[in-house]
């Protein structure tokens, strides 16, 4: 049956009707499908608010639900043990803990929780729910962190190997007899930087709790002097300290060793460790040489003669002294120098130089220059004999000064005019009738003065007119050259030269000198040694004395060799020609000695 073109169209209508309804119904369906599940999401949103996600674990401890102070709470505990004790660190000198509490060890909660209480936070609330729901098929565990102070633990560690330091003691010398080597010792000290890198990694290592231990090295101090060094400064002290030769001019002097040993310490200079000379004590090495070398300085000069008239100007001399200061320096130098050359040559010592106030030349302005041209000293006994050094130093005084011109004639008696007690003469001893006599003569012994002065005349090359010998020879005087002078002779020379002379004296007790100054006439005067013939042995005898006490004695006369003296004088001009040539013979008579032994009451 045919179907209208209506029918189909009705038909068509209900069908697209149907499919509407169907459609509408499915929308419907999904749409309260939908609202179910974001109401249940919104639903567990709510209920995790404030709490760690489920499935979050922090280091094995499940926190996932619990809130950040309960989750806190539980890692605090199971972790308790790593902030509990130290690290022991043990070295072969000692051994320190390192506490946990001191450098801060410990887990590190906050952090931890921290990082559970954000895993899966963040975006909207639909974000969170959909991670909660994640994190419930795939769970995630926040790993284990420590807190840890590495710089108080390297404190600590640097303290302890301050305290178990031992210090270093250097090789050393000493002296003495002799120089020894003391030997240095080494040093030693904990390696810090090892010791602390496995405190470090102690500390970081999760598997250290309570008292577990590291083990550190030693590292070797050496010290600063070694044994090689103390044993070369040895070395070279002993080059330094043998015998030093100095030298002045042509004479040498010896420093021996055992005194520069004295000198020599041992110390630091510019880095370098060695000898070292105490410059202190050398000038009392030099005192000797000192006074060898000691020349006072002599100003020129005026003479005068016994009214203070200028006669003539005495030449000055420049004065001379060991200049200590700069031969020390010389000294000291040339040790240091032997220290690697011992052959070292001698130290000519520094010389200083004191010029005069007055000069030669500033002096013969006034005067013309004189010099010495002829002197004796005698040397002494004061005594009774002698009036006590009266008899003698007397004339020196007189004569001081006595000018005796060209062709004039001096007189030793006329010299001296008055002797008398007024005058400070003394009564001595004399040789009378060829026997010593003690107390009987008026200034007796001053044959001394006339001797001396005649010994001063003999070498200035005068002309000699009037000398006798003693009766018998006195060893104080030059043998065949003395002269006698009593009342009844004189000792005379005569000035044969063109100038004036100055006689000059110097007398105290003991000692007696004559000088005589003249300008320079170049006269040289030769002595022959004396000819000794004719000897007469002396000897002695004892004379019993009844006017001296049993076991007392009285020496009168010493025993003397009678002899025959002969002594040649030769004078020669500048030129060389012979102007005087003398014989002066002298005929000594022997003595008997004479020792009296008293006889007498004691």
């Amino acid at each position: 049956m045919a179907v209208s073109e209506q029918t189909v169209e009705v038909r068509q209508g209900r069908a697209w009707t149907r499919w509407l309804f169907r459609f509408v119904l499915f929308v419907m369906a999904l749409g309260l499908g939908a609202g179910a599940v974001v109401g249940g999401l919104a639903l567990l949103h709510e209920r995790e608010i404030g709490r760690i996600l489920p499935g979050v674990s922090i280091a094995g401890v499940d926190v996932g639900g619990q809130t950040a102070d309960d989750a806190r709470a539980a890692v605090a505990a199971r972790y308790a043990s790593l902030s509990t004790g130290g690290v022991i660190v043990r070295t072969s000198i000692g051994s320190t803990t390192v506490a946990f509490a001191d450098v801060g060890r410990g887990a590190d909660v906050d952090a931890m929780v921290a990082a559970a209480v954000a895993t899966g936070r963040g975006g909207t609330w639909l974000d969170e729910a959909v991670a909660s729901l994640r994190l419930k098929m795939e769970p995630v565990e926040v790993p284990l962190r420590l807190t840890y102070d590495h710089d108080r633990a390297v404190a600590a560690v640097t303290a302890f190997a301050g305290r178990m330091a031992t210090s270093a003691i250097d090789a050393s010398v000493v002296g003495g007899t002799s120089f020894r080597v003391i030997p240095g010792v080494d040093g030693r000290r904990v390696d810090v930087d090892a010791a602390v890198a496995a405190v470090d990694a102690a500390m970081r290592d999760p598997a250290t709790v309570d008292g577990a231990g590291v083990t550190a090295g030693l590292t070797t101090v050496t010290p600063t002097l070694s044994n090689d060094a103390a044993t070369a400064a040895r070395s070279a002290a002993a080059r330094m300290a043998k015998d030093l030769k100095v030298t002045t001019g042509q004479r040498t002097w010896t420093i021996k060793a055992w005194r520069i040993r004295s000198w020599i310490s041992f110390g630091w200079t510019d880095g370098v460790y060695g000898p070292q000379v105490d410059a202190a004590k050398v000038p009392s090495a030099l005192a000797g040489v000192s006074r060898a070398v000691l020349r006072p300085v002599l100003d020129a000069e005026f003479l005068r003669d016994k009214h203070g008239r200028i006669v003539g100007s005495k030449a000055d001399r420049a004065g001379r002294k060991l200049d200590v200061a700069t031969s020390v320096k010389a000294i000291v130098a040339a040790l240091h120098a032997r220290a690697a050359a011992p052959e070292a040559a001698p130290v000519k010592l520094a010389i200083a130089y004191v010029n005069p106030s007055l000069t030669t030349e500033e002096a013969k302005k006034r005067a013309p220059l004189m010099v010495k041209i002829g002197s004796w000293t005698t040397y002494y006994q004061s005594s009774a004999h002698n009036g006590f050094s009266a008899n003698i130093t007397i004339p020196a005084r007189v004569l001081n000064g006595t000018v005796v011109q060209p062709g004039a004639v001096f007189d030793f008696w006329a010299g001296l005019g008055e002797v008398s007690l007024a005058r400070g003469y003394k009564m001595g001893g004399a040789i009378i009738g060829g026997h010593s006599v003690e107390g009987k003569a008026l200034a007796g012994g001053i044959c001394a003065a006339s001797t001396t002065l005649f010994n001063a005349a003999l070498r200035g090359g005068f002309e000699i007119d009037a000398r006798q010998p003693h009766w018998y020879y006195i060893t104080r005087y030059p043998l065949g050259l003395d002269a006698t002078v009593s009342n009844t002779q004189t000792m005379r020379f005569r000035n044969d030269t063109g100038s004036p002379i100055l006689i000059r004296g110097f007398g105290s007790p003991g000692v007696v000198t004559f000088e005589i100054w003249s300008v320079p006439n170049g006269r040289t005067v030769t002595l022959s040694a004396p000819q000794v013939s004719n000897i007469v042995p002396g000897y002695d005898t004892t004379v019993l004395a009844p006017d001296l006490p049993k076991g007392t004695s009285e020496r009168t006369e010493w025993p003397v060799d009678g002899k025959d003296v002969v002594v040649t004088r030769t004078v020669r001009d500048a030129q060389g020609r012979v102007i005087h040539r003398d014989t002066f013979v002298s005929h000594y008579h022997r003595m008997v000695g004479i020792n009296r032994i008293g006889t007498g009451p004691a």
